[in-house]
């Protein structure tokens, strides 16, 4: 089997410039703690085992050779290293920069849009993400899945274009988020090891209590919330989300996005044990204390874990959003609702309106009722809408 003498055979499925957002400059400078949770037994001493701690650099982490390579006519080609996540990755750097620090101004809109391709590519692309793809498209071999990897770009965007997105930080925390071999989880209550719905122990976006996380870096996590579980908070997790879409036009309110809550501890340890839970081998973090959250939370079961308000965005900063219509210049229009229907006040959609009104007035209530239960003065709603 030929190869170029150029071809690049080692494949991060965690690109370094994501790894180094992790790391931490006051406590080891430029490697992080990198942890195997399942370390090759030492050859020849099969009762031993490698070290599970190590203290890498990124470019030793989250690697695995030849898992981009493809295979033709007797040939190895890694031009889907270089030309499909090469674009999506350094276009994705720049768009994770810029949420960092969320503000909308100028380029907000196409930082958007090259976060959700990215978050596709990276959903996708770990050894894990390329099974359950395996499985998702029935394709028989690694190399009929790597072939299908370029209709990938947009496969959840407007899921999450659809959703409540919420920017957390944790500057005054101790503890920071963790990297894992996962980065982008699907979190449900519902779904956990062993359960029926776990596919390849991860939550299907389509089921309505399913919220994404997706750490920006060591004090930054992004997660996105399905609006119906927003409004209807009790509703049942693995309820199917109202029309849920694929590869479908969405539109999404930039103005929305929440960046201002700040994480207690104990929430970032959960956010933290949550990803690690979530992963197939390895973790790394840039403190080897934030390598085991596990051990800081106790015995709590899995539906427990995160309360009703540690993942969820505050309801009271979201209008009740019914449809929006945009008009063209040459005279044409785009009308949509809430739930992604084109026909917008349809029967379907009255009925969810009538009862999630009621059940998101309740939310909102409750998240009051908190901040008095904690000494903390409940805001007014000038001071709560976005715009």
């Amino acid at each position: 089997m030929g190869a170029s003498p150029s071809i690049a055979v080692r494949n991060h499925y965690v690109p370094q410039w994501y790894q180094r957002r992790f790391l931490a400059p006051n406590r080891g400078g430029d490697r992080l703690f990198y942890l195997d949770l399942h370390p090759d037994p030492i050859p020849g001493r099969p009762a031993l085992t490698r070290q599970a701690v190590r203290r890498l650099g990124p470019v030793s982490c989250f690697k695995q050779d030849h898992l981009y390579t493809t295979v033709l006519g007797g040939l190895m080609s890694d031009e889907l290293e270089r030309q499909f996540f090469g674009a999506i990755d350094s276009n994705g750097c720049s768009a994770v920069n810029f949420f960092q620090e969320y503000a909308l101004k100028d380029g907000a809109h196409e930082a958007f849009q090259s976060l959700l391709e990215y978050m596709c590519a990276q959903l996708l692309r770990t050894p894990k993400g390329l099974a359950y793809w395996r499985r998702l498209t029935g394709a028989g071999t690694h190399q009929h899945a790597l072939h299908l990897l370029h209709n990938l770009s947009q496969l959840y965007g407007t899921i999450w274009s659809d959703g409540v997105w919420e920017v957390m930080r944790c500057d005054s925390s101790d503890t920071k988020f963790i990297v894992t071999d996962c980065p982008i989880v699907t979190y449900n209550p519902a779904v956990y090891p062993g359960s029926r719905e776990a596919h390849s122990w991860m939550a299907p976006l389509e089921r309505l209590g399913t919220q994404t996380i997706f750490p920006l870096g060591i004090d930054r996590c992004l997660v996105i919330t399905n609006l119906q579980y927003v409004r209807n908070p009790k509703v049942n997790p693995l309820r199917i989300r109202e029309n849920p879409r694929y590869f479908q036009p969405a539109m999404f309110d930039l103005r929305s996005i929440q960046t201002w809550r700040q994480l207690a501890e104990h929430d970032v340890i959960i956010i933290n044990h949550i990803l690690k839970s979530h992963a197939q081998r390895y973790i790394a973090s840039g403190d080897e204390a934030d390598l085991c959250p596990e051990t800081r939370l106790g015995s709590q079961p899995w539906p427990k874990l995160v309360g009703p308000y540690t993942l969820m965005p505050d309801p009271r900063r979201l209008h009740f959003s019914t449809s929006t219509v945009v008009g063209y210049r040459d005279g044409t229009s785009f009308a949509i609702n809430e739930f992604g229907h084109r026909d917008v006040d349809n029967a379907r959609a009255e009925h969810l309106r009538e009862i999630e009104w009621n059940t998101f007035q309740s939310h909102k209530r409750a998240w009051d009722e908190r901040d008095r239960r904690e000494g903390r003065p409940v805001p007014h709603i000038r001071d709560l809408l976005p715009f």
